[in-house]
């Protein structure tokens, strides 16, 4: 019971006392957590260095070998009954955790060297999962033997399975370092571990290379472990500066790109036509195939024509990717790395079990030097036992066969002393007592038949004999030298990588390959129109007839049309001083209603977009510099509370993020109704709801270096009134067209009402009636054809 601190004891009815201890909870959830911690990563999610499995590995590969008998010559048996006889006999937890293990094993888009001949769907690099275990088979690969021949030779320690019923290898005696060779995943409680695959020839000749060179350090190693050789190719474009420095430290990030060339057909390069032949590790084709799919169909890079994929078990990975003609390749590719998984990080971890002085298993990260050391050091340690355990047996057949030539050379004797005995037992002992024989070779002795004592047997018996004790000197030399020893793994080593050994698969580059992205490089130069609504949807149209014709949702109306090209950037202004740039390409075209704002922008909940501009020269001014002031063009800003201010267009060109800029600091209550660019010779009417209009000089207000509050263009005597509305004022003829509270429509021109100073209450146009809302201006659209693209 978890309580307090302290100890008490209760009786029973019986007069025994049960002990009910308290314990801080504190404490006991730290020690249960601890224990799971240590349980997932000693008995779960991390490999041992030695042979680069984790236990379900081990297990699996155990009950294939010693239990079910499934070496690469048997037949195939059912996955299921690998899986059930694992789960009842070593590995007591969940049948599809064990299975997906098993299948992993078998996909050789996983493994390099897959340890587990699957028959049937085990799963294909498309993302297609395998079929269930009692559909598949299974048996071992012949290098899956490598890891697990030496088992009879009592080379590693053995340990009681967890119901005590048999025993099982606490680590198999892998013949090659399979850790680096297979690599491995795994996440555990406060640590992961992430160690990509790796060519077995370099490999080899690494860890061969270190047995001669002990002070070898990892920049000499890594002239033959290149870096990772991934079992579907890629190319790494991570520096040799970095990959050493990674497999110094045990940790990093590997960028791996896909290899493309072009089609070849007939002998001919087909130009516009790409073929995708190798990708990075872990990304499946189904899902990156639909992923340039999406890019083609969104014109997100029109340059792209068309994706198929055209893999097959013929010509392998095979990707077909058609581009335009006269289109650089290069910047095709080079989108399509940036915005899809042809080029992935690969988070390097070398975290892994590694055996203390003790024996105990501990967790550490390890350099590429430590885990060809550990691996040689387990190795050196394994073909020692199996020495000593080959040396054992031919010396305890030695003794036997001495033991035959001593009787064969009393023959008769021993046969009188064998007639005349009353037993087996009695026999044994007259025959240690008549020649130097102990009761081993006696009891050999007795029961042999007797034809192999003959004089034909005799002579293979003792040429048995010479050539067993040549192989026993043979085997004390090696024991009796580490040098010997050594030579021995390295041989051994040697004929691994002569039998298995294959060629990279993984390219390596440099970084020197990744151009930099320029966004505008992929986008092609259209004119288009932004269309907004009033409830925040907005689309691209290239030509638009008529305002009517547009297609809204019930209820929505049309704000603005913006003409602008895909090369632009279109500036949102909202009514609570925040302005929001985006590239004009990512707005979707869309004859339907687009899409909504939120997809976009965070707005703040209550405000609206009042207007946008487009960056489009044709359309906008371009900035021009002033050595004291900030650039022109100026935006006059104008709020319901009567403020105005001017500020410079430039710093909304480029895009920003999705919070946006600020171009207005409001008072409490207060919110934008105009954003406009206006000249310095331009005057500006302002009305209320109260009917008063103000006439001021645009030049009368400042120009900011930033967003602020700005001055006062009209003082509101009332409350309740508010600024409706602001209007620009070029022409002569420019008037400001307003509807008042009866219903009627009024209009205000300049030359009526002449210019004053800013911040006055302005004129009372109404003694009777208020103005209800400003009558906007028709959307004048674009005609195309009038305008020059330059």
């Amino acid at each position: 019971m978890a309580a307090g601190n302290g100890a008490t004891a209760e009786s029973n009815g019986n007069g025994d006392a049960d002990q009910l201890q308290f314990v801080s909870i504190s404490d006991e959830t730290r020690r249960r957590y601890l224990n799971y911690a240590m349980s997932v990563i000693m008995s779960r999610a991390l490999p041992d260095v030695r042979d680069g499995l984790k236990p379900v590995q081990r297990r699996i590969l155990y009950v294939m070998y010693n239990e079910l008998r499934l070496t690469p010559d048997a037949k195939f048996v059912k996955s299921s009954r690998i899986v059930g006889d694992t789960i009842g006999k070593f590995h007591p937890h969940g049948d599809q955790a064990i299975y997906d293990a098993l299948v992993r094993l078998a996909q050789d888009f996983t493994y390099r060297e897959p340890l587990v001949h699957g028959q049937g769907n085990f799963g294909n690099v498309m993302g297609l999962p395998a079929a269930a275990s009692r559909y598949t088979e299974a048996k071992l690969m012949p290098i899956a033997e490598q890891l697990m021949s030496e088992l009879r030779y009592d080379t590693v320690e053995m340990r009681p399975t967890y119901d005590a019923s048999r025993t099982e290898p606490v680590v198999l005696p892998s013949q090659y370092p399979n850790l680096l060779v297979n690599g491995t995943q795994g996440i555990a409680v406060g640590m992961a571990t992430n160690i990509p695959t790796h060519n077995l020839s370099e490999v080899i000749k690494a860890a061969t290379y270190l047995i001669d060179h002990p002070d070898a350090t990892v920049a000499r190693l890594r002239r033959y472990i290149k870096g990772p050789d991934f079992p579907l190719g890629g190319r790494i474009v991570t520096d040799a500066k970095e990959l050493k420095a990674i497999y110094s430290e045990g940790r990093g990030s590997i960028k791996v790109r896909a290899e493309w060339r072009f089609d070849k057909e007939k002998r001919k390069e087909v130009k516009n036509r790409l073929v995708i032949f190798s990708i990075p590790y872990g990304v499946e084709t189904g899902g990156l195939v639909n992923s340039l799919g999406d890019i083609r169909d969104s014109r997100k890079l029109p340059q792209l024509v068309e994706v198929a994929d055209e893999s097959d078990g013929e010509q392998g990975l095979r990707i077909v990717l058609h581009i335009k003609n006269g289109i650089d390749p290069e910047t095709v590719m080079s989108y399509l790395y940036k915005h899809t998984r042809l080029e992935e990080n690969f988070a390097y971890n070398a975290t892994c079990l590694v055996p203390d002085e003790h024996g105990a298993l501990l967790p550490q990260r390890c350099s590429l030097l430590e885990l060809l050391q550990h691996f040689l050091d387990f190795r050196f340690d394994t073909v020692r036992k199996r020495f000593e355990y080959l040396l054992a047996q031919l010396e305890k057949r030695i003794h036997i066969l001495n033991g035959f030539v001593i009787v064969f050379d009393g023959l008769e004797k021993a046969l009188k002393i064998i007639r005349k005995s009353s037993g087996k037992q009695d026999a044994c002992q007259k025959l240690i007592k008549e020649f130097p024989l102990d009761e081993e070779q006696a009891t050999a002795i007795l029961e042999l038949q007797l034809y192999r004592i003959s004089s034909l047997e005799i002579g293979r018996i003792r040429e048995e004999l010479e050539e067993k004790e040549t192989e026993a000197n043979r085997i004390r030399k090696i024991l009796g030298s580490n040098k010997r020893l050594w030579k021995e793994v390295q041989n051994e080593l040697n004929e691994i990588e002569k039998k298995f050994g294959n060629k990279r698969r993984t390219a390596i580059g440099s970084s020197e390959e990744i151009s930099e992205f320029d966004p505008q490089a992929y986008i092609v130069r259209e004119n288009t129109n932004i269309v907004l609504t009033a409830e925040g949807w907005i689309r691209r149209l290239g030509k638009i007839s008529s305002i009517k014709k547009l297609r809204v949702r019930e209820g929505d109306d049309v704000i603005g049309v913006y003409p602008t090209s895909t090369l632009e950037h279109i500036i949102l202004f909202s009514s609570d001083g925040t302005a929001y740039t985006l590239p004009a390409d990512q707005i979707p075209p869309s004859t339907g209603y687009g899409e909504p704002l939120a997809k976009h922008i965070k707005q703040s909940d209550g405000s609206a977009i009042i207007t946008a501009l487009s960056t489009d020269s044709r359309f906008t001014p371009e900035d021009i510099e002033y050595k004291d002031y900030p650039p022109e063009p100026y935006l006059f800003i104008a709020t319901a509370q009567g403020q105005v201010m001017r500020l410079s267009l430039s710093a909304f060109r480029t895009a920003s993020t999705k919070n946006g800029r600020k171009y207005c600091r409001l008072a409490k209550g207060d919110r934008v109704i105009h954003v406009e660019i206006m000249g310095e010779e331009d005057t500006v009417f302002l009305i209320s709801k109260a009917a008063r209009l103000i006439h001021f000089s645009v030049a009368d207000v400042p120009i900011l270096n930033g967003a602020g509050k700005g001055v006062r263009g009209l003082k509101l005597s009332d409350p309740d009134d508010e600024v409706l509305a602001a209007k620009r004022l070029t022409r002569p003829g420019d008037v400001l067209k307003v509807i008042n509270e009866n219903g009627k429509e009024l209009s205000f021109g300049q030359l009526k009402y002449t210019v004053t100073g800013r911040g006055g209450k302005g004129v009372k146009t109404s003694q009777r009636t208020g103005i209800q809302e400003v009558v906007r201006p028709e959307i004048e659209l674009v005609d195309w054809s009038e305008i020059d693209d330059n």
